[in-house]
């Protein structure tokens, strides 16, 4: 019974590292402006910058930067 506790820690920590999104990867968005119904964001970790219409975005701006 005291093995099963770590045992289901190490499987649940193991289960969010392969889950992980690399959509937003790292960024950390703050809201920055707004424009009438646009609100203006800038990540603090890359640097991209991104307008959206109700909630922060969704994806890195600066590896949606590279592939285009």
């Amino acid at each position: 019974m005291l093995l099963l506790i770590p045992i289901i820690l190490i499987a649940l920590y193991l289960g969010m590292y392969l889950m992980r999104n690399e959509k937003t990867g790292n960024c950390r968005w703050r809201q920055v402006g707004r424009e009438g119904e646009l609100r203006q964001w800038k990540c603090q970790v890359c640097q991209g910058a991104a307008e959206t219409e109700k909630s922060e975005p969704k994806h890195c701006a600066a590896r949606l930067e590279r592939q285009r």
